[in-house]
């Protein structure tokens, strides 16, 4: 999946990949919804991932807040 995303001010392009979850069973406690992996985050066409995989979690709560909820 492909969204845009606001990232401190900043316009970025970030391709990932999405988990919906699994529900809660009687033996099992299920999973929940989450952004599994970033693939790439883009700005303008240049790839701005590896300066901002320290961030990766904050970007995918954004996402996930964004896109999924």
């Amino acid at each position: 999946m492909t969204t845009t995303i606001t990232f401190r001010g900043i316009e970025f392009d970030v391709d990932y990949d999405f988990y919906p979850g699994e529900k809660a069973t009687w033996d099992y406690p299920g999973c929940p919804p989450c952004v599994e992996t970033i693939g790439e985050i883009t700005h303008n066409g240049t790839d701005f991932t590896e300066f901002l995989e320290e961030h990766e979690d904050e970007i995918a709560q954004i996402i996930y807040e964004q896109e999924h909820v």
